[in-house]
């Protein structure tokens, strides 16, 4: 339950600040051709966003969470490409406390619950913000890695 809230949080961030939160399913449950769009001009901007700065770790924070929570079926490595943005951010800036966090819940997504105890400990760490998620994040995982 923990890391779905984690994920829904990273969701919900990245749509509010891409302005995509809408009733976006047709009757089939495939996304609307409207929808599709605007999700491609989102990969679009994250995309020229790292271009045009790309030492801001924060772009590149922001662009791992899009693809972090990029659906689309039709892209293979969504999780890979995140968590090279991800990365990037820390080469920028190792204390920065949201891309750590984030590479947690990659590394939950991708089913390396052990990998990301230490990512929550440094989200902690250096973003006091997020103390509270991060820290049952960790507890989550702990869990899982000690059975």
């Amino acid at each position: 339950m923990l890391k779905k809230m984690g994920i829904v949080a990273l969701l919900f961030l990245c749509c509010v600040s891409v302005g995509c939160i809408a009733d976006t399913k047709n009757p089939d449950t495939m996304p609307t051709k409207e929808f599709m769009e605007k999700m491609n001009a989102s990969q679009e901007y994250y995309d020229t966003l790292v271009l045009s700065d790309p030492d801001n770790a924060g772009a590149w924070c922001y662009r791992g969470m899009y693809y972090n929570d990029n659906f689309d079926q039709s892209y293979s490595d969504q999780y890979g490409e995140a968590m090279k943005s991800c990365e990037k951010a820390l080469e920028l800036d190792p204390e920065y406390g949201l891309a750590w966090y984030l590479k947690g819940i990659i590394l939950m997504n991708t089913n390396r619950n052990c990998e990301s105890l230490s990512c929550f400990e440094n989200a902690t760490i250096y973003d006091p913000e997020l103390a509270l998620d991060a820290h049952d994040m960790y507890a989550w995982n702990e869990k899982i890695c000690s059975q």
